[in-house]
């Protein structure tokens, strides 16, 4: 019965493959709905994007703001849950799968390959292991280089100047997007230049206009970053440097070592999918090539040499593998042009890869939340059992009243705590206020949280300082105290210790 099912399955895929696209748009659905029921507390991009979301700023700190403009509009929208942060996150994965194919469409001949390219996708690791996991940024990425692809390929094909001006548009907003992004229209440039047809493309007089469309979307962010470097570029600098030994050539050796770790960890399995699937057909692809395929394989060489000479050039021991995926991206691109370029039998090529690449996703985020189950059962808690819901109902009950507003040092917590509160101001010091502090606090009394080791009730260090600077006292009746609340899916097994404190406007001196 079973071998029945298949068959059928397998025919059915090879009359249409164009199905693919509806079944890569249920799984993105089913990554949703997934998300939703796994858990309601956040990952740690999550509840930034959460906390983040109540504010809309020309910059946020170490990330681009693009990402935070479509998080603000769309909590604006719908209101903000789980739901909300998990559709967005999936709605641009599958729009980067469906530019993809028509990026793909564009200089491919067989008309099915352009789905084993958009299945391809699905085998890139930041887009289903790690965004599902926590990305946030990134996604938002990976998509713009689809739509990049999309509108580079339509411009060397057939010229105009609406070509040129979205593609300009197109590298505008990646820039704003992840600073990153601005490697590949650089690895694009270093891989055209081979081709005279590309050359004159490239120095075309309507780049000049695409340039400027550009320099003017990305601008105003640049001048916010000007005026805040160091938060702009500290924690990614840092990050760069994590694990440095202070010798700038070992530090070196070890960059460029993690490079090619990353390197192999986002291409090996699609390189395995590919090979896997079409195994017949490797010999000839190896050995085909054309104007498209060069394209694509230089951008995605020159990409990586930029990175490394990057990496060198600020003496960064590590970097991540999500740094390199709008990139990695571009692999599947490259191998179905290839196989399209040695001009084999792809009748069947659809049906042979969507089953196994859908059943290993959708078999991952159906981990992901069994994960959530299993791992209380064996004394292994992660951020998504972290009782921040609970939580809040446990203080709120305890003193008969909701927050006017709630202060954190914790950005996790600060993120969290918006979920089942999303109308109370939330503030971490340091960082930009979403309203005036001073005009909520005539509303009522503010709850400060953090997480607590057991047995230290004290305020953390920056709170301390941020509630005199604005007027505002410890509730000796209500704090500092502790609670311990049980992990989500623990059964009360284990606890998760908060720290708490109501605090109220200082009372005015007498004259």
């Amino acid at each position: 019965m079973f071998s029945a099912v298949s068959t059928r399955i397998h025919k059915f895929l090879v009359r249409h493959p164009d199905v693919v696209i509806w079944l890569i748009l249920g799984y993105f659905v089913l990554c949703v709905l997934l998300r939703v029921i796994r858990s309601e507390s956040l990952q740690n991009d999550e509840a930034e994007q959460a906390f983040q979301a109540q504010m809309l700023l020309m910059g946020y700190g170490r990330q681009p703001p693009f990402y935070n403009w479509l998080q603000y509009g769309l909590v604006d929208l719908l209101g903000l849950s789980v739901a909300t942060i998990s559709l967005l996150k999936n709605g641009l994965l599958f729009l980067c799968c469906l530019f993809y194919l028509v990026a793909a469409r564009m200089v491919i001949n067989d008309r099915r390959l352009p789905f084993v390219a958009m299945l391809g996708v699905l085998a890139v690791p930041s887009v289903t292991i790690l965004a599902q996991r926590d990305l946030t940024h990134a996604v938002a990425t990976l998509c713009l280089v689809s739509l990049f692809l999309c509108a580079l390929l339509h411009v060397l094909k057939r010229a105009s100047l609406a070509g040129y001006l979205v593609l300009g548009v197109t590298v505008g907003i990646g820039i704003i997007t992840k600073y990153n992004f601005v490697i590949l229209p650089m690895a694009a440039v270093l891989a055209m230049l081979p081709d005279a047809e590309f050359r004159r493309r490239l120095f075309d007089w309507r780049v000049i206009p695409a340039v400027l469309v550009a320099v003017a979307i990305v601008t105003p962010h640049l001048v916010w970053v000007l005026y805040h470097l160091d938060l702009a570029t500290t924690d990614t600098v840092k990050a760069m440097h994590e694990g440095a030994s202070g010798d700038s050539v070992k530090d070196t050796i070890r960059g460029l070592i993690s490079i090619l770790k990353a390197t192999a960890e986002g291409s090996v399995p699609v390189l395995l999918l590919f090979g896997l699937v079409f195994y017949r057909d490797i010999g000839a692809a190896w050995r085909a090539q054309n104007r498209w395929t060069r394209l694509v394989g230089g951008m995605i060489i020159a990409s990586l040499v930029i990175v490394a000479l990057i990496g060198i050039g600020f003496g960064a021991s590590s970097i991540r593998q999500k740094w390199l995926s709008p990139f990695l991206l571009l692999l599947p691109l490259y191998l179905t042009l290839k196989l399209d370029a040695a001009d084999r039998d792809m009748r069947k090529s659809v049906a042979r890869m969507a089953p196994p690449i859908l059943g290993i996703v959708t078999g991952f985020i159906v981990y992901l939340g069994l994960s959530n189950l299993i791992g209380p059962l064996i004394g292994d808690y992660g951020k998504e059992h972290i009782p921040y819901g609970p939580f809040l109902e446990q203080v709120m009950a305890e003193r008969g009243e909701r927050p006017s507003y709630i202060v954190s040092s914790d950005l996790m917590l600060a993120g969290n705590v918006r979920l089942p509160l999303p109308t109370v101001p939330v503030f971490i010091p340091g960082t930009p206020e979403p309203v005036s502090l001073e005009a909520v606090a005539h509303q009522g009394a503010g709850l400060v949280a953090w997480p607590a080791k057991p047995g230290d009730t004290d305020l953390p260090d920056t709170v301390a300082p941020f509630l005199t600077a604005h007027g505002l006292v410890v509730d000796e009746s209500a704090g500092p105290r502790q609670t311990a609340v049980p992990y989500l899916f623990s059964g009360g097994r284990q606890t998760f210790t908060f720290g708490y404190a109501w605090v109220k406007q200082a009372p005015t001196p007498a004259r």
